[in-house]
């Protein structure tokens, strides 16, 4: 991977993979509302990403499973289908079957309290290397916060190798002690041993979509090259999911 272009302060995506819609009832937009938003933000492609079932008020497991059923593309937008899954213990295991997670476009694997306290580094260091292993899982989460610490270096070099992208999202650098200075490390890291990542919102409602702005900053700040982030056009993550998946996310996908 080359590293010849760093982020500019008018640089912006064009794509937001990670969003919550009202089946996650701490969240408060449908997926008609994000999907006017991401439009008027100039987006080209967003992913919505409800919690996995294991959390409190997330939707069952046939919200998922019944996906397919929606337009692919509203008011101009590719709308993938995706899930933001827990992980439930220290093995790497996630809430949602293996089935549902073949069949999903984007599959986010995130720690939460609710679904898995925080554990030890070791503890930690050891469920992601065993969640590198899963291969419907195509994003680490916001693995910055500040509770849930691991041995970065060890792992990050075996996310790029399990072709796992590493989220950094806005939302987290404002979440729990030591957020953003977690995240500052593992941006370093990522820029060190060359580890691709995504860049997203994590937004809890329409007024949230494509805001990156945080994350953009941060990633600038270590100077982070912007062609090693995946979803910085529609294109690249096209690429991507295609190289990954055999799915092309811009050609109007058949029922599945």
């Amino acid at each position: 991977m080359s590293s010849d272009s760093q982020i500019s302060p008018s640089f912006s995506l064009e794509t937001d993979t990670h969003m919550h819609t009202i089946a996650s009832t701490h969240a408060y937009s449908t997926i008609l509302e994000l999907a006017t938003y991401a439009k008027k933000a100039g987006l080209g492609v967003i992913a919505i990403t409800d919690h996995g079932p294991a959390l409190p008020d997330a939707p069952h497991e046939w919200h998922f499973s019944n996906l397919h059923i929606l337009p692919p593309v509203i008011h101009g937008v590719r709308v993938l289908h995706g899930v933001e899954a827990n992980i439930m213990d220290y093995a790497g295991n996630l809430d949602l079957c293996k089935s549902i997670q073949k069949d999903l476009d984007w599959v986010i694997a995130s720690y939460h309290e609710p679904c898995c306290k925080p554990g030890t580094v070791e503890e930690l260091t050891t469920s992601y290397l065993h969640l590198a292993e899963n291969e419907e899982v195509d994003v680490i989460g916001h693995s910055g916060r500040g509770r849930y610490v691991y041995d970065y270096d060890r792992v990050l070099p075996v996310f790029k190798k399990k072709n796992k992208l590493v989220e950094i999202n806005s939302n987290t650098l404002s979440k729990g002690k030591g957020s953003k200075e977690h995240c500052h490390k593992i941006v370093g890291l990522c820029k060190k041993y060359a580890v691709p990542v995504v860049v997203n919102s994590d937004a809890h409602s329409c007024f949230d979509v494509g805001n990156t702005k945080a994350a953009l900053h941060l990633l600038a700040e270590e100077g982070y090259p912007q062609e090693w982030i995946v979803n910085r056009t529609a294109q690249s993550l096209a690429d991507w999911i295609l190289k990954k998946k055999g799915r092309n996310i811009l050609e109007e996908p058949v029922s599945r």
